[in-house]
């Protein structure tokens, strides 16, 4: 059976680390808010609504026509289902 003071021992942390902890805590949250913002602005650029394109003109003028006519559907439902039947 192990000595109750060595349980202490190994559960507090040492005096620096104890002085360390608000600058590591302000670090560590700004950090991940870097990086939140760091992947949201990679999502918006790396993502591409047609990925067999290969960045061709003809592939993007594709692309953008599908993308319309996506948007012209909801905006035709969206009409459709505010009149009154």
């Amino acid at each position: 059976m192990s000595d109750p003071s060595d349980a202490q021992r190994a559960e507090s942390p040492a005096p620096d680390a104890q002085a360390a902890a608000p600058e590591f805590v302000a670090w560590a949250t700004d950090h991940e808010r870097q990086q939140r913002l760091h992947d949201a602005g990679l999502a918006q650029i790396t993502e591409h609504p047609d990925p067999a394109a290969d960045k061709d003109a003809i592939g993007q003028q594709e692309a953008w026509a599908r993308r319309q006519e996506h948007e012209k559907r909801l905006h035709d439902s969206a009409i459709a289902q505010m009149k009154p039947h």
